[in-house]
């Protein structure tokens, strides 16, 4: 009866450790100052997503999965341009462990997004600013009513982008090494593709128009290209 009691004791503890171990906060900006987003994490989860629930209010939080003494959180404001940063000091003989999970609440505004990661995933959700991403191996994710430009690179990462309405021009302008491709698209969508890939396939299902308002350009040494039909 002890032992299992001792048991119990150890796990309730070691549970508890776990729990305490994730840091949470967050930090509120007046959103009618901001029109671009620069935003970088190495590890862990990057997430943006646009509502109306704040309209004046942008809100980042942050949830340390594993953060080191080392590993920095930055926030600042240059100019019309939000900054947030998950980094690490430099170290060449220290193993840092920097792992987190950024979450970035914005108004549905025009706001344009820059952002970067090593194997974080990145997920753009309602957002209806132009983008710009750069990851080494992290999931991309792009899911928004309107399409607007997107210049994207990643390694191995594959990425996923829907859009239920191309009203206006657009270009969609990739560049991958074995990441795979899917785009989902409305069925009117005119579009014009250019795919080059020594090993990867490419896959269109909506065809090519002369009058396209739609550009899409993926380069890849090994991916593949899928252009979808959204499902209504």
């Amino acid at each position: 009866m002890m032992k299992t009691m001792m048991i119990c004791l150890i796990s309730a503890l070691l549970f508890s450790n776990l729990a305490m171990a994730a840091i949470n906060d967050s930090k509120e900006f007046d959103a009618s100052k901001i029109k671009k987003l620069e935003i970088s994490n190495a590890k862990g989860e990057i997430l943006v997503q646009a509502s109306n629930a704040h309209p004046n209010k942008i809100i980042v939080s942050i949830e340390k999965l594993q953060f080191d003494k080392q590993c920095q959180f930055t926030q600042s404001q240059s100019m019309d341009t939000l900054l947030i940063k998950v980094e690490q000091e430099s170290g060449l003989f220290t193993k840092v462990n920097c792992v987190a999970k950024l979450k970035i609440e914005i108004p549905s505004k025009l706001i344009d997004i820059d952002v970067s990661s090593g194997t974080a995933s990145i997920a753009l959700i309602d957002t209806t600013g132009t983008v710009n991403f750069r990851t080494a191996a992290g999931m991309v994710e792009i899911k928004s009513d309107i399409l607007k430009n997107i210049d994207g690179k990643t390694a191995t990462g594959n990425m996923r982008m829907s859009f239920n309405k191309c009203p206006a021009r657009a270009d969609i302008d990739l560049m991958t090494a074995t990441g795979d491709t899917d785009i989902f698209l409305p069925a009117n969508c005119k579009i014009k593709v250019a795919h080059k890939s020594a090993t990867g396939e490419l896959f269109n299902e909506l065809g090519e128009s002369e009058d396209y308002q739609v550009t899409i350009v993926s380069k890849s040494a090994g991916g593949s290209l899928k252009i979808k039909k959204i499902s209504k």
